[in-house]
This record gives structure tokens, C-alpha cells and sequence, in this order.
């Protein structure tokens, strides 16, 4: 698996993400001196740490399909050849979708990965779905569809 495109959120956004494992820490507290709250603060803290460090959108590549991830959320496959279409796109996340994150319907506009800025992939499926992720080089990822080592087996 090659990772064409990784893009952290941006620190507000991973400060957001934070409030709920912190609200885990402090609930904890009141609980403290039973074992129920030393495993409560053990797990809010570790979600601290990984909603602090790790959320980000990813672009990955494998020989057959392209993963768009929400690191550490969510994830969708969509295969090669059932690609119709791979452009660039300038996206406003706030205007077009509500915010930043995992945004929208497959259906309508399209299903967005948001995690900072307004450069986005749209991949379009055969059957009409459209997938989009923000990127900082998303000429650089449609011109990895180009190289054969992604191209369809």
C-alpha cells in the first residue's frame, strides 16, 4: 500500500476532537481512589494522546483500489476500474459541506474528507458517487493514476 496523500487536521480541529477523552479524564477524578477510576483515566488519556497526534485524511493506493481515511475513524475502498473519473478540485468545506471532517452524502454533492484547506481528489465512481479529499499536492496524487503501477490488473 502507497500513501499518495497524507494531510493532518489542523490544530483547532484536533483540540475539538480532545474534549471528549478530556471530559473522560475529569468525570474519572470523582471516581479516583476506586479501580473504576484509574482504568477510566488510563482510557480517557490515551484517547487525549491519539485524538491529540493522529487525525488525519489520507489518500492510499493498493494494486486494486483506492482507500480515502479518516485516520483514525474511518475508511472506504473503492476499487480501480470502477473509477470514472479523477480530478482536482477547489473545495470549500465550511460553505459547500458544514465543516471539516467526514462530510456530506455520497448521493448529493458528494461524500467530503476535510481536514484542512480548500485543495481537494474528486474521484467519481461508474455509478455516479463522488468521493472527496483535501490534499496539498493534488496534482502530484492524479499523476500516481498515471504511473502503471497503479493502473488495473
Amino acid at each position: 500500500m502507497s500513501v499518495l496523500s497524507w494531510q493532518r487536521f489542523n490544530v483547532g480541529l484536533r483540540f475539538i476532537l480532545c474534549g471528549g477523552p478530556l471530559l473522560v479524564c475529569v468525570f474519572s477524578l470523582a471516581e479516583f481512589p476506586e479501580a473504576s477510576g484509574w482504568w477510566m483515566l488510563g482510557f480517557g488519556g490515551g484517547l487525549f494522546v491519539l485524538m491529540l497526534t493522529a487525525p488525519a485524511v489520507a489518500i492510499m493506493t493498493t494494486r486494486r483500489a483506492v482507500w480515502f481515511v479518516v485516520v483514525p475513524f474511518w475508511a472506504v475502498r473503492v476499487r480501480l476500474d470502477d473509477i470514472a473519473s479523477i480530478e482536482s478540485v477547489d473545495v470549500r468545506p465550511l460553505e459547500d459541506f458544514g465543516g471539516w471532517g467526514i462530510k456530506g452524502a455520497s448521493r448529493r454533492k458528494g461524500l467530503l474528507l476535510a481536514a484542512n484547506g480548500q485543495k481537494a481528489i474528486r474521484i467519481t465512481r461508474g455509478n455516479g458517487q463522488v468521493f472527496l479529499a483535501t490534499s496539498e499536492d493534488p496534482e502530484r496524487v492524479i499523476a500516481a493514476f498515471a504511473r502503471p503501477s497503479v493502473q488495473h490488473l
